[in-house]
Parts: structure tokens; sequence; C-alpha cells
């Protein structure tokens, strides 16, 4: 009778183990001063779309093929907070997209960094994006097409878990940063950089918008 005993025990013993190892990645343990607490670990969706938007928001070159050609070219200074490649025959490019919609005429700013024979070719396929500077709603920027947007509207999309400044929100991921100005709780104009640091907080945005 005993050993029927401790064999169901043993079996029930195993069956729990399995159970809690398959739970172990459902949950997660919250520590604080006052109690233990185990909870549901989220999905990190948001988190997920945030981090592939901020690594790749346009597809450049379909974005200056799209009949992209009411467009102003010129070299741009590179800003000591850009990501620099460490690449001697390099600089700094700005493409100023036109918008003939709108009256008086609004202005889209894209910053690349571009190197070698290319450099100066506007079809280069090379050049890395570094900045956007976004007024215009623009539907062929895709996903990146933020403007009039809801600050709901970019919670459901990217989360909650961004800086709040005193016009807008900043969304982080590495050393890509989204900044966001909002006007009555809508994006009125937005920049992403492709900063040379992963350390971003409200000092350094503070720096790049005054």
């Amino acid at each position: 009778m005993k050993i029927r005993v401790l064999t169901t025990l043993f079996l029930v013993f195993i069956s729990c183990k399995n159970v809690a190892e398959k739970e172990t990645e459902q949950i997660q343990i919250v520590i604080d001063s006052t109690e233990l607490k185990i909870k549901t670990a989220e999905k990190n969706s948001e988190n997920l779309k945030l981090a592939s938007f901020l690594e790749n928001p346009i597809d450049l070159q379909e974005f200056k093929n799209k009949t992209k050609r009411d467009v102003t070219t010129s070299v741009a200074n590179g800003m000591e907070y850009y990501f620099h490649p460490k690449i001697n025959d390099s600089i700094f490019y700005s493409y100023n997209f036109i918008s003939t919609i709108n009256r008086p005429r609004k202005i889209n700013e894209i910053v690349v960094f571009k190197y070698g024979k290319n450099q100066h070719n506007y079809d280069d396929k090379t050049e890395i994006l570094i900045e956007l500077k976004i007024d215009n709603k623009d539907s062929d920027l895709g996903q990146a097409n933020l403007i009039g947007l809801t600050k709901t509207e970019l919670e459901s999309e990217f989360g909650t878990n961004y800086l709040t400044l005193d016009n807008g929100i900043a969304y982080s991921n590495k050393n890509n940063v989204l900044i966001i100005e909002l006007e009555d709780s809508k994006v009125k104009s937005f920049r992403y950089i492709k900063l040379s640091t992963e350390k971003i907080d409200k000092e350094l945005i503070g720096q790049i918008t005054k």
C-alpha cells in the first residue's frame, strides 16, 4: 500500500514539475517591499512593433522612387548626435521633398549617410537613413505616415513605454529615437533619428529639439 501511495505521489510531483516548467515561461515574479506578487507576463507585441519600426521606419529607396522628383538635395551638417559610421570617404546628405498638396508648401526632410563612389548619386542604394523630419502627411511614407494619428492610436501601435515631453512624447529602442510633437493629442510633426548613443533621455532630446 505504501509503495502504491509513494508511486502516486511521485507521479503527481513529476506532473506538477512539468506544469510549473511550462508556466515559468508565462509568469514573472515581482518583489517589492510589501509583498511577493506573481503576475502573468504580458507578451511584448507592442515592443516588437516599436523595435521593428525604429529599425526601419521606411523603405527609403521605394519612397524616393514613388514620383519623388519634386526634391532639392544638399550636403548636410553631421550633427554630433548622429550615428556616424567610421568611413573616411563619406558625407551626410539631405533630401527635401516638397509637398504639392498644402499651401503654403511644406517640406519633409530626410538625412542620409552616403559614402564611396555613389555618394552624390540620388539612386544610391548603399546610403543609410539617419533622420526623418516630417511635418507633412504623405501616404508614400507607408507605416511612417504618422501625421494626424491620435495619441491613443500611437499607444495602440507602439505601447505606452515612452518619455513624456512638454509638447509630446518620445519612443526609443537601442540607438533609435522617435520624437513626436502633439497638438490636441494628435501628431503634428515628428523626427526619427539614428543616434550615436543608446543612452536616450530628456536631456539628449532637449539638445536635439532646441
